[in-house]
């Protein structure tokens, strides 16, 4: 593990600012470290702060002066389900038979997984970002 840079700023729930010594591509994947300094780990022989990963951040775009916009995101899990219901058509036959012969339907269910990383929300600045095209905006290339 090496350390390249440092968060800057959490802009929202979302979206991250933070700074690299090294060229990132987009949609790298960063690791953001807790660092443990704790004098029962000198006393047992580590004599320098241990690097613990917490999260991990994609790189949305490069922004100017080696600073970066990142995002904590989650990864989509599939779930499958069985429903079992009554059978339209035994149901018009015979309401009884409905009742013996369900109808069961497989339900595949893409559900949000975990975060990538949890941000500090006393440190989030709270800054709401439009999605809102107007006259005047920048266009660039993401790099």
């Amino acid at each position: 593990m090496e350390t390249i840079g440092k968060v800057e700023a959490i802009l929202n729930d979302r979206l991250i600012i933070f700074s690299s010594s090294e060229s990132l591509r987009l949609d790298e994947i960063v690791n953001v470290f807790s660092v443990i300094d704790d004098s029962k780990l000198k006393e047992m022989g580590f004599p320098e702060p241990i690097l613990c990963p917490k999260g991990q951040l994609r790189v949305v775009c490069s922004q100017s002066g080696n600073k970066y916009l990142g995002e904590r995101f989650r990864e989509v899990k599939k779930r499958t389900r069985k429903e079992v219901t009554p059978s339209g058509v035994t149901r018009n036959l015979a309401g009884l038979l409905a009742q013996l012969q369900p109808e069961i339907k497989e339900i595949t269910e893409e559900i949000p997984g975990e975060w990538s990383a949890e941000l500090n929300e006393s440190q989030n600045l709270n800054i709401s970002i439009s999605k809102v095209v107007s006259v005047g905006d920048l266009i660039g290339r993401l790099l």
